[in-house]
C-alpha cells in the first residue's frame, strides 16, 4: 500500500459538535439542505445568516460533485463547513453514493483535513437502509483513495493526508448494527487494494516467481500454500501451462492456497488466470496498447485479494485457490498454431491462435480444482476481447453451468456495485470449438467470443458447480474513475467476497 490505511468508524451527533478539521454535509440539486444543513440554517442558530448569505451567492447549486467551502462558521468547531453537491434526489442511488464518498474523500486529503466527519447517510437513497449506506459512504472512502506511485521519483502525495473519516449515524443505536457490515467492507476493500497492488506492477517486477512469492505471504496456521515448478507441473503432466511457457525464459508456476476456516464449512475453489505479461505469442498482439497485458493476471491477483479478505473478515468458508502463472512470449521454443496439447485432463486441444492461450492454463488449473472435489468452483479471467465489446467497462461477463450459483453472483455484484452479467451457454454454442484433429479447439468458428471461451473452459470441470467471470472489460480502466485511479480496479474481488459472506 502506497498510503496509511483511511480509519472510518461510524459516529453519531450534531454537525455543529463536531471537533475535527472538516465536516461534510450534503446539497442536492437547486441547494436543497438535508437534515444538518437545515440544522444550521435554523431560526437563531449562529451560523444561520453565513448559511443564507452562502446560498444566495451561487457558489453551489447541488449539481452532483460540486464542493465549496466555509471557514470557521460560527457555532460550529470544524475548521471546515464543506457541502458537497448530491445531484437530482430522484437519481440517488448507492453507486452514486460511493461515488460521492470516493470524491469527497479525495478533495478531503488533498484538503490537508486529517480528520473528517460526513452526513452523507442523511441522503434518501431509496431501498436503502441506513446501515446499506453507511457501508457504502465507507467503501467509496476507501476505494476512492487508492493510488499506485511508488516508481515515481516525486510522488504527488499529500502532506496532511485524510486519516480518519466519521461517517455519521442519525442516532447511536445504528453504530453496533453496522460494525458487522463494515469490517465486512474493509476486509473486501483491503483485499482490492492487494489486488490493484500485484496488477499494477510491471512485467519485469511481476513474473510468475514474484507472483507465487507473494501468494505464500498468505501462509498461516489456516491457510496453507504450495508453489509447483515447472518440474512439478511436468511431473503433474500440466501440458496446457508448459505449452503456454516455452516462448518465455521466465519458468511457469502452479500456485495452490488451501484456506481452512471451518470443516462443517462450505468449500468454493477460486480459479484465477495469471498470465503476468501476454504478448500474443506466435500470433503477436499490436503494439498499440500492449503494454496493458501486464494485467493479464488479474484474474490471479482477484484471487490472491480475495483470500486474504476472508482471512481478514474470518469467514467460516473454506476456500480452494489455483493460479497457473505464465508469460505468453514468442522465444524459439514458442508454441505455435496448429499444435496439439493433450491437457492434464486428457482432453487434446488444437490450437487455432496462440493469443488464445488463457484458456489453455486455466484448463490445468480447473481441472486440479475439480479434483478436489469443492462444493463450487469460480474462475476469474481477462479472457476475451469480445467480452469488452459486449459488455465495455461496466459488467464483467458472468457464465456457467449452474443457475443457482450464477444467480448468487449476480446477486453480490449487484449489492457491491462489482456487477456482472449473464451471457447463455446453450449447447449449440459447444459446436462451435469441435475440432477436426482433436477433442477440442482453442477458439470457436465465429462470433460469441466470450461464450465459446466458457465453453472450453466447461470441458475441465467436470459435473461441478461452476461459474466463470469474464473481467476483461472491468479488470482494468484507461482513464480515473470516483472509486478507481488509471490501472488495475481489483475486479471481482467484492463481488466473490460478498457471495463468500452470503453463504452462511
Amino acid at each position: 500500500m502506497d498510503r496509511e490505511w483511511l480509519s472510518v468508524e461510524i459516529r453519531s451527533g450534531a454537525v455543529d459538535k463536531q471537533r475535527v478539521d472538516a465536516v461534510v454535509v450534503p446539497m442536492l440539486a437547486g441547494r436543497v439542505l438535508t437534515e444538518s444543513g437545515e440544522r444550521l440554517r435554523a431560526e437563531g442558530h449562529p451560523a444561520r445568516e453565513v448559511i443564507r448569505s452562502f446560498l444566495r451567492r451561487m457558489d453551489i447549486t447541488g449539481e452532483f460533485g460540486e464542493i465549496a467551502v466555509l471557514y470557521q462558521v460560527p457555532g460550529t468547531f470544524a475548521d471546515r463547513l464543506v457541502f458537497v453537491g448530491a445531484g437530482d434526489a430522484r437519481k440517488l442511488s448507492l453507486t452514486r453514493l460511493r461515488e460521492l464518498s470516493a470524491r469527497v474523500a479525495r478533495w478531503l486529503d488533498a484538503s490537508g483535513a486529517r480528520e473528517a466527519a460526513v452526513y452523507l447517510a442523511e441522503l434518501d437513497v431509496r431501498g436503502a437502509t441506513i446501515e446499506a449506506r453507511l457501508r457504502a459512504i465507507a467503501e467509496g472512502a476507501w476505494l476512492g483513495l487508492y493510488r499506485f506511485d511508488r516508481y515515481k521519483s516525486e510522488p504527488k502525495r499529500p502532506h496532511r493526508p485524510l486519516r480518519s473519516l466519521y461517517a455519521m449515524a442519525p442516532s447511536r443505536r445504528f453504530i453496533r448494527r453496522t460494525e458487522p457490515e463494515l469490517r465486512l467492507a474493509e476486509a473486501a476493500c483491503k483485499g482490492v487494494w492487494w489486488a490493484r497492488d500485484l496488477a499494477n506492477e510491471p512485467a519485469n517486477v511481476c513474473t510468475p516467481s514474484w507472483l507465487a512469492a507473494r501468494a505464500e505471504e498468505l501462509a498461516s496456521s489456516r491457510t496453507q500454500v504450495e508453489v509447483w515448478d515447472k518440474a512439478r507441473l511436468e511431473k503433474e503432466n500440466m501440458a496446457g501451462i508448459l505449452a503456454v511457457a516455452r516462448g518465455s525464459h521466465e519458468e511457469p508456476r502452479m500456485i495452490i492456497i488451501r484456506h481452512q476456516a471451518d470443516e462443517r464449512a462450505p468449500t468454493v475453489a477460486l480459479v484465477g488466470k495469471g498470465l503476468t505479461f501476454d504478448s500474443g505469442g506466435v500470433c503477436v498482439k499490436p503494439a498499440k496498447g500492449m503494454d496493458e497485458m501486464k494485467f493479464d493476471m488479474c484474474g490471479a491477483a482477484a484471487v490472491l485479494g480475495i483470500v486474504r479478505a476472508v482471512q481478514e473478515a474470518d469467514l467460516p468458508v473454506n476456500l480452494i485457490g489455483v493460479i497457473g502463472a505464465t508469460e505468453n512470449m514468442m522465444g524459439g521454443g514458442a508454441y505455435k498454431p496448429g499444435d496439439i496439447i493433450k491437457t492434464a485432463a486428457g482432453v487434446s486441444v488444437e490450437v487455432v491462435n496462440t493469443d488464445a492461450e488463457g484458456r489453455i492454463v486455466l484448463a490445468d488449473a480447473l481441472h486440479y480444482a475439480a479434483q478436489q472435489h469443492p462444493d463450487a468452483i469460480v474462475d476469474l479471467a481477462t479472457l476475451t476481447g469480445a467480452c469488452v465489446v459486449a459488455l465495455g467497462d461496466q459488467a464483467s461477463g458472468l457464465m456457467g453451468n449452474d443457475q443457482a450459483l450464477v444467480r448468487a453472483l449476480r446477486r453480490a455484484g449487484e449489492a457491491t456495485d462489482d456487477r456482472a452479467w449473464p451471457l447463455p451457454m446453450y449447447d449449440e454454442y459447444q459446436e462451435k470449438i469441435k475440432s477436426d484433429i482433436a477433442d477440442i479447439k482453442n477458439i470457436g468458428d465465429g462470433g460469441a467470443g466470450p461464450i465459446t471461451a466458457a465453453c472450453f473452459l466447461s470441458r475441465f470441470v467436470g459435473r461441478h458447480r461452476w461459474a466463470h467471470l469474464d473481467i476483461a472489460g472491468t479488470a482494468w480502466t484507461t482513464r480515473d474513475k470516483p472509486l478507481a485511479r488509471k490501472g488495475a480496479t481489483g475486479a471481482g474481488v467484492r463481488l466473490i467476497v460478498e457471495y463468500l459472506a452470503r453463504l452462511r
